[in-house]
């Protein structure tokens, strides 16, 4: 595995951790006092990892068709928004091409737009900061932007205006989904979560999920004609994207949560914001068993991931002993370790290479 991922890790714990160890007071725009983890350290952690994303070479499998990406003019562009044709991400194409008419241009903004909503909203929301960014780099969301560039940009969208459920603002979620949908169609499937994050995170709301992912995973012919009718064409149901299962070790690192909660949690009196955050833990890992059956499906973790990094905070503050707490969180942590390894080499980024050659 190339050295520069060594590097990112090393920039991830240090840097995280002087944030967290120098916190700053500041100011909300209704003008209350928060607390949040030193800003300079922060900024200059996410610009380390968008700038070696941003700045990478022929690194991840869609990675020349973006290099690539054919930018149509004005009119075309109108046509797709107009049409709902992912239209955002045309305009985004587009104007990058005026700003620097290079392929690389493309790549960087959508670098910069993505892990930027992704570090700014964990700045702003997460119990553990240094842990979430961890988690950001070890649950494979970082290095899954090299990858799936307009679903990412989606997720980032949906992950930054996330609280919006949590605070039941229905409509202005609605309208965030339909602009991450600018971006991927597939994120109009992120509407669902919102009638089922803010209920009670307890064993019946486990089942309930766990019988829903049952049906969807049994119901795929059901689930693919819908999708062909929604694009207006049929879904090449055996093309090996969509036959293909997802990697099992997907699905056991997203139960992990599940079975911390169920063994150690304390579970009474949660507070509103455990709550959430522990079904959106519960919503991602039954996601995945829903979508095990096909990759295409299985990418809905995409979009349900992106809370795990903030839920796994809420997670271990409901371990009453902390002696307990601190070895789950070293175990957890030492797994997905292994899984971050696993993840490069799976998604075929081992290698490395700079822009710097080819600009």
């Amino acid at each position: 595995m190339s050295i520069v991922y060594w590097g990112v890790l090393i920039a991830v714990i240090v840097l995280s951790a002087v944030a967290e160890a120098n916190p700053k007071m500041l100011f909300s725009r209704s003008g209350q006092a928060v607390v949040r983890p030193d800003p300079v350290a922060s900024l200059l952690l996410s610009l380390v990892l968008i700038l070696v994303a941003g700045l990478r070479y022929r690194v991840g499998s869609d990675y020349y068709a973006y290099y690539r990406w054919h930018v149509g003019d004005w009119g075309e562009v109108l046509q797709d928004i107009l049409r709902f044709h992912e239209g955002g991400f045309s305009l985004l194409a587009k104007l990058s091409r005026i700003i620097v008419d290079h392929g690389q241009t493309l790549i960087f903004i959508s670098a910069a737009i993505t892990i930027g909503l992704y570090a700014w909203t964990i700045y702003r929301y997460s119990p553990a900061y240094s842990l979430s960014m961890l988690l950001f780099l070890l649950l494979g969301q970082w290095q899954g932007t090299f990858n799936g560039i307009r679903q990412y940009i989606a997720a980032a969208i949906l992950f930054a205006g996330h609280r919006l459920i949590l605070e039941k603002k229905l409509w202005q979620y609605a309208v965030l989904v339909l602009g991450a949908a600018m971006f991927h169609a597939s994120a109009a499937v992120m509407i669902i979560p919102y009638f089922l994050l803010n209920r009670k995170a307890d064993i019946p709301q486990l089942v309930l999920l766990a019988l829903g992912a049952i049906v969807i995973r049994f119901s795929y012919s059901v689930v693919f004609s819908f999708i062909g009718s929604l694009q207006d064409k049929a879904v090449n149901v055996n093309s090996i994207y969509i036959s293909n299962s997802v990697n099992v070790f997907r699905i056991l690192t997203a139960f992990i949560p599940i079975v911390i909660f169920i063994v150690l949690c304390n579970k009474k009196d949660l507070t509103k914001e455990h709550n959430f955050y522990i079904n959106a833990l519960f919503f991602h890992a039954f996601s995945m068993l829903a979508g095990m059956g096909s990759a295409y499906l299985g990418r809905i973790g995409i979009y349900t991931g992106a809370m795990v990094t903030i839920g796994y905070g809420y997670l271990f503050d409901l371990i009453e002993e902390e002696r307990s707490r601190n070895i789950t969180a070293f175990i957890v942590l030492a797994l997905l370790f292994v899984y971050w390894i696993y993840s490069v080499y799976a998604g075929g980024i081992g290698r490395f290479q700079w822009i710097f050659n080819n600009l």
